[in-house]
């Protein structure tokens, strides 16, 4: 096919299209899929608390700024295992940073360079990952230098930006904090695994949707390929080498991680401004004696070349590249079609590449404008790349709040930042009485306020720490319009009376001790109460976080507990949470028994890991009691950060009553018909000693 950029004043390109057994990138990816898809792989994984981590999120003696330093040094500082193109290693140690937090997806919160897991498998074997344990070795002396105080995700991310500003891009600022994993069970779930075709089914189907895998209805899949970061780079598997097809695919990959075009079209181009593509030969290793494989022999996908012409040197000449030149399809030394340079002059062309996915940057209409726009104006790109790289390598981080170092941006509006606390906490006694009031009104207010308080903290996500009750957004939408919330804009008009008598208590805090107050009242376990929490102007930052839905049940329920960072036994708990006046394991015993009218979801609780503990609850009342506890307090305050894996209520327990618990004492019944008397708060603390999370006490 033939398309004309002649309104652009450049000439034509020559299109062909061809797929099938001329798709030698594709083949090679089927190929490698096929292989990680047959060997044995974990089912399961939970992503591992912070307290089971390693890497302590912390600021490094010298502070980021002497990390800083010490990977300048190293850039130009070639070694002999793996000498650095053009004598820099920052197109390397860029890649580095942009695949450890490309694998980021707004779906569910997983990925991204928070753990460090690049490091392990199946993350360091990916297809698009090539030769990056080369970038981790060359960092292993820093690594080393600052210790356990510096995580690998930190210094990945920093090395990166510090390239790019070394080559002279203005600052980009940087989020320190993350916090390494031991390993990569965490990334199971971005696949080649069983996991990942439980929830987002590709590998599987016959054929094989291997480069269509975000297509798939219902998926969570950022890629549109099993091992790539993003999108295959000779175009659609469906319409290779066409740019204008290739556009389609760029704009829903870049959109799963949350990105516009704008923001898209400036991480493109300006990341492609450095380092270049290593395609050798057609069949790797290349090269003969000591350079074997490395230097100018060096084959990472497939593709090779580079973008512009001042590979170490921050420019916008990539985008006048794409609007300067004819470009003709060819065969690259790896044997991969990528595209080269001509002029209308009939002067020698530079020794430059593009790959189909570069020219759709030139041929989308929305992208043409932008890349124009970019390729005119250099302060222009500097503002939405350093802008677009922060979210870039941010994105899983979370609030603001979670940041820490000298070069932390300002708040983003993609961070969704709550208003700073201020003034005086109120008499949460007297709030709560108000509460009580309520529920000895209405039997209903029972269930109502526990649903109410349980759905407002249940959009937390422990991948990526978004969401919780922390700023209500319950109140607004789209929460208020899920179908899971039914009934909660009740149980928030209820509570309107509470929030009139006592206007300096959040809803936020409302909403939580109305739970708290509702499950004491009926027998349940009393818990450490933490006040605080601040409202929301809007409902912004709720997007992607409704109840993700799979099939079979059993595969959503697994699912929900591992984002939101609960054990099994925590999650089967918490689904237990409340069926009326009186706080029992009758729930269980009824599941058990067939009794009564059950949800999939709660039925698929007799499925798998979780049958067991449903038996274990039915006939054991403590063994519950002390679980839910556990459970319940985790999902209260699990979005209260205090840094990157502090806790603001750590050691907060707010006074609800009067007298106010005390350890060892028991805590008074607030109503003389409660069926069950309270647990001593001295039993809740024991439960918090044995546990392996923190209560707050």
């Amino acid at each position: 096919m033939k398309l004309s950029l002649s309104g652009l004043g450049i000439g034509t390109l020559f299109l062909t299209s061809r797929c099938d057994a001329k798709c030698p990138f594709l083949q090679r990816q089927l190929k490698a899929s096929a292989e990680h898809a047959a060997a044995p792989l974990q089912t399961t994984s939970t992503r591992r608390a912070l307290n089971e981590r390693t890497g302590d999120g912390g600021i490094p003696d010298g502070g980021f700024a002497a990390v800083r330093e010490d990977i300048v040094a190293m850039l130009t500082n070639s070694q002999d295992f793996w000498p650095a193109d053009f004598g820099h290693y920052g197109g390397l140690l860029i890649r580095l940073a942009w695949h450890c937090s490309g694998s980021y997806r707004e779906t569910d919160g997983r990925g991204g360079c928070d753990g460090g897991r690049i490091r392990f498998d199946p993350e360091l074997t990916w297809m698009d990952n090539g030769n990056l344990d080369k970038a981790l070795k060359l960092l292993e002396p820093i690594k080393e230098k600052y210790g356990s105080k510096l995580s690998w995700g930190d210094l990945v991310v920093l090395a990166g930006t510090t390239a790019m500003e070394d080559m002279g891009l203005p600052p980009t600022g940087f989020c320190g904090g993350r916090i390494d994993d031991p390993d990569g069970s965490n990334s199971f779930i971005l696949g080649p695994s069983a996991e990942q075709e439980a929830i987002s089914r590709c590998l599987s189907f016959e054929p094989s949707q291997q480069g269509l895998c975000n297509l798939v209805e219902g998926s969570a899949i950022g890629p549109t390929t099993i091992g790539l970061i993003y999108v295959n780079p000779s175009g659609p598997v469906d319409d290779p080498d066409n740019p204008v097809a290739a556009g389609p695919d760029i704009r829903r990959t870049f959109g799963r991680m949350g990105f516009n075009d704008t923001e898209t079209v400036a991480l493109i181009g300006a990341g492609h401004a450095f380092g270049k593509m290593h395609g050798a030969c057609l069949e790797p290793p290349c090269g003969e004696g000591e350079m074997q494989g490395k230097g100018n022999n060096t084959y990472t996908a497939g593709y090779e070349g580079k973008w512009s012409t001042t590979p170490t040197k921050w420019s916008n000449e990539y985008f006048n590249n794409l609007f300067d030149y004819e470009w003709n399809l060819v065969d690259g030394p790896g044997g991969l079609t990528q595209w080269a340079p001509n002029t209308t002059d009939g002067s020698t062309p530079p020794n430059i590449t593009m790959l189909t996915t570069d020219l759709a940057l030139a041929f989308d209409e929305t992208y043409k404008p932008l890349s124009q726009e970019y390729a005119a104006n250099l302060s222009k790109l500097e503002t939405d790349f350093t802008a677009a790289w922060y979210r870039l390598t941010s994105s899983d981080m979370g609030p603001a709040t979670r940041c820490i170092g000298e070069y932390v941006r300002p708040p983003q509006h993609w961070q969704h930042t709550l208003p700073e606390f201020s003034g005086e906490l109120p008499d949460f006694t007297s709030v709560r009485g108000k509460i009580q009031e309520l529920i000895n009104s209405d039997d209903a207010n029972y269930e109502a306020f526990v649903n109410l308080a349980y759905q407002c903290a249940s959009t937390f996500r422990e991948t990526d720490y978004r969401g919780g009750c922390n700023g209500a957004r319950i109140r607004f939408s789209p929460e208020n319009e899920w179908e899971v919330n039914a009934g909660t804009s009740d149980a928030l008009v209820t509570l309107e009376s509470v929030k009139e008598a006592y206007p300096n208590a959040s809803y936020a805090d409302i909403i939580v001790l109305a739970g708290q107050t509702a499950i004491e009242s009926a027998g349940g376990m009393t818990q450490p109460f933490c006040g605080g929490r601040v409202d929301a102007e809007d409902g912004s930052g709720s997007e992607g976080l409704a109840p993700r839905v799979y099939t079979p049940p059993v595969v959503s329920i697994r699912d929900d507990m591992q984002v939101k960072g609960l054990s099994a036994r925590e999650g089967v708990a918490l689904a237990g949470r409340f069926f009326g006046p009186t706080f029992s394991n009758q729930f269980y015993k009824d599941l058990l028994a067939g009794t009564g009218n059950f949800t999939t979801d709660e039925q698929a609780l007799l499925e798998d890991e979780f049958k067991e503990i449903v038996e274990e609850y039915a006939s054991d009342e403590e063994a519950f009691q002390k679980e839910f506890a556990t459970a319940w307090n985790k999902m209260m305050t699990a979005d209260r950060y205090d840094g990157p894996s502090a806790n603001a209520c750590t050691d907060v327990s707010t006074c609800t009553t009067d007298p106010c618990f005390e350890l060892g004492a028991s805590a008074p019944s607030p109503t003389p018909s409660a069926a069950v008397a309270l647990v001593s708060f001295a039993t809740l603390l024991s439960v918090a000693v044995t546990s392996s999370i923190s209560l707050v006490v």
